[in-house]
């Protein structure tokens, strides 16, 4: 579910896992993808522009979701390693 999140809304996503400088960061790089796409001259050159800067947001929305569910698995192997130790 929140891989879909991350796809629609990557900002939404990253704020919900409590990433807030890179949803932040992910926020600028949506508003430059719009941007580019209201500013620009050509149609079939704006949406693949569009698409590109989308999708760059995405994926480091994607890896950033990702990778705070890998955290969150690691310290609990941690904490379960140190409670039987």
């Amino acid at each position: 579910m929140i891989y879909l999140l991350a796809i629609f809304l990557p900002p939404l996503a990253l704020l919900i896992h409590g990433k807030i400088f890179q949803a932040i960061f992910n926020l600028l790089i949506c508003l430059f993808a719009f941007v580019s796409f209201i500013f620009a001259i050509l149609p079939f050159i704006t949406l693949g522009l569009f698409l590109v800067i989308w999708g760059i947001a995405v994926l480091h929305a994607i890896l950033a979701v990702n990778s705070a569910k890998q955290d969150a698995r690691a310290r609990q192997v941690a904490e379960a390693m140190r409670g039987r130790g």
